[in-house]
């Protein structure tokens, strides 16, 4: 299945040669006659000083505090992150081109796009074909999953939930072994990608093992990382090969979660109970390097 390429446009950081000083204005950006670092000309600190001195202190606070990390979110933390929120309509989600999820409409984050054109074309430069089969879940859409396998209308890695478990919270611990609970799903966040194929079968046959190697070998420089690894130890959801998480974004993102998500957000699905039990084991039972 051919896919298309894009090229990484980054740029450097220019040129940080050192200026020539002009006449009057004290000693050149770069160092002062001292050795100490200065970014103006002397003249120039000079007049902004009383400038600054004018403004409120809360803005000058503001302006030297560090970039907070709420800079990640597109919308609200909240509603960001529990789901609540259409990618088509959203800033800072872009719909994925057909050449990486055929015509279904998936959703990224712009960053996570880009750099996942990027792993796509290389692989496929090696003879390696991946594709997206799911991305960015809203809170509404995990649900009707999350509730389809709960209730036995569709099964949970061809089982039966409603059948093998008939007490709910026996249910509800199962089912979390295999998908996330609605507010709790990395899909929420525009970060997180499904690739190929959800089956097992599928990984363990020529086509899916020589594919998954590449991934193990090569996605991490696209900032990619399987997210349910195996071998993990504690809870979340059990070995997933076809997942697979945007470092840059989805790290830190994880790392704000218990910060913004509470229990009480935790609510209107079947087994929300059980699930405000375990919740943050699951949100943290993730591959090491996403921590």
């Amino acid at each position: 299945m051919p896919f298309g390429s894009a090229q990484d446009k980054s740029q450097g950081d220019g040129d940080r040669r050192n200026l020539k000083p002009e006449k009057g204005l004290g000693p050149p950006r770069g160092r002062d006659g001292q050795g100490r670092h200065c970014r103006l000309p002397t003249a120039n600190c000079q007049l902004l000083l009383p400038l600054l001195l004018l403004l409120p202190l809360p803005l000058l606070l503001a302006a030297s505090a560090p970039a907070d990390s709420t800079s990640l979110f597109p919308l609200e933390p909240r509603a960001y992150l529990l789901g609540h929120f259409h990618p088509d309509t959203s800033a800072g989600f872009v719909r994925l081109p057909e050449r990486l999820s055929g015509e279904q409409r998936h959703w990224l984050r712009a960053e996570a796009a880009r750099d996942l054109e990027r792993l796509v074309a290389a692989a496929e430069a090696q003879g390696v074909w991946l594709y997206v089969v799911s991305a960015t879940r809203t809170h509404n859409r995990q649900r009707a999953l999350w509730e389809a396998r709960f209730d036995g209308s569709r099964t949970s890695m061809g089982r039966n939930l409603l059948e093998l478990f008939p007490d709910e919270g026996q249910r509800c611990r199962a089912l979390m072994r295999y998908s996330a609970p609605p507010g709790l799903s990395r899909h929420h966040w525009g970060t997180d990608v499904d690739l190929n194929s959800l089956s097992m079968a599928y990984w363990e046959s020529p086509a899916g093992r020589k594919a998954l190697d590449w991934l193990e070998a090569q996605a991490g420089e696209y900032g990619y990382v399987m997210a349910y690894p195996a071998g993990r130890r504690g809870a979340g959801p059990s070995y997933e090969p076809w997942h697979w998480s945007y470092q840059p974004l989805s790290q830190p993102l994880l790392r704000d979660f218990q910060r913004y998500v509470t229990d009480s957000e935790i609510k209107g699905f079947s087994g929300a109970e059980q699930v405000r039990l375990d919740w943050r084991k699951f949100v943290f039972g993730v591959n090491e390097s996403l921590k």
